[in-house]
């Protein structure tokens, strides 16, 4: 399995090391140890903030001014079959680094130019907390790997109450590993039936609803060329 894994911090903090965890009870279930792990860490590997210039949907996402950055990360994520997204709650929501990201791949969501690659990935989002916050800071970047289109989407969300991952608590890091280990197992087994689960009906809905709407689209042709080229608006279908 190609595992890409996209960290909202650069800190090696308890984010880090339950998405670490996760990882290393996807290995174990491999029985070929042929898991291969790509690790983006923001702000190093996209600096960029998105300027609103909304030049990745007009003129494609190659005129973005932060292309350079982002298109490194585009194309792990297409290659990936498990895409993973994890960012410590930054008040009550993502890190600004993460938000920033999500930011520039909004040309990827289902209502711009969705990206066929995405259609059978499984996502995850991961996220922990010393407070508040879980659920809100899991939906954002939830949200992104659903609009991405796709088939499956799973999250980790973990109250630490601790500000360091030295001061998690053995009870608490327990916790964790089992919560790890289950969902590791979730995520093996929907990746070995992913070719016979059935399609989302959300994202079915999804597809169908923007298809009307690229029809009528005479105000993004960089869009709709999309949609036209892979024979989506004739009435074809990617899954």
């Amino acid at each position: 399995m190609k595992i890409v894994v996209v960290n909202g911090s650069m800190r090696h903090g308890s984010t880090w090391h339950c998405a670490d965890a996760i990882l290393q009870e996807l290995a174990k279930l491999d029985p070929n140890r042929q898991n291969e792990v790509t690790e983006f860490f923001l702000p190093r590997d996209m600096p960029g903030f998105c300027r609103g210039c909304f030049s990745c949907f007009y003129k494609g996402e190659g005129a973005c001014p932060d292309a350079a950055h982002v298109s490194p990360i585009v194309r792990a994520i297409e290659e990936a079959d498990l895409v993973v997204l994890t960012s410590p709650v930054y008040g009550f929501d993502v890190s600004g680094q993460m938000k920033t990201l999500l930011d520039h791949l909004c040309f990827m969501w289902m209502s711009h130019r969705p990206n066929p690659a995405m259609f059978h990935k499984i996502g995850l989002a991961v996220s922990t907390t010393a407070g508040m916050g879980l659920g809100h800071t899991v939906k954002t970047m939830k949200n992104s790997l659903v609009y991405w289109g796709v088939k499956n989407a799973f999250s980790f969300a973990q109250p630490v109450s601790a500000m360091k991952w030295s001061d998690v608590s053995e009870k608490t890091r327990s916790k964790i590993q089992k919560k790890a280990k289950a969902l590791a197992l979730r995520i093996s087994r929907a990746a070995a039936r992913a070719n016979r689960r059935p399609n989302p009906l959300f994202r079915s809905f999804l597809f169908s609803l923007m298809a009307s709407m690229q029809r009528g689209n005479d105000w993004n042709p960089t869009d709709r060329a999309h949609w036209e080229a892979r024979g989506w608006l004739a009435g074809e279908r990617p899954f």
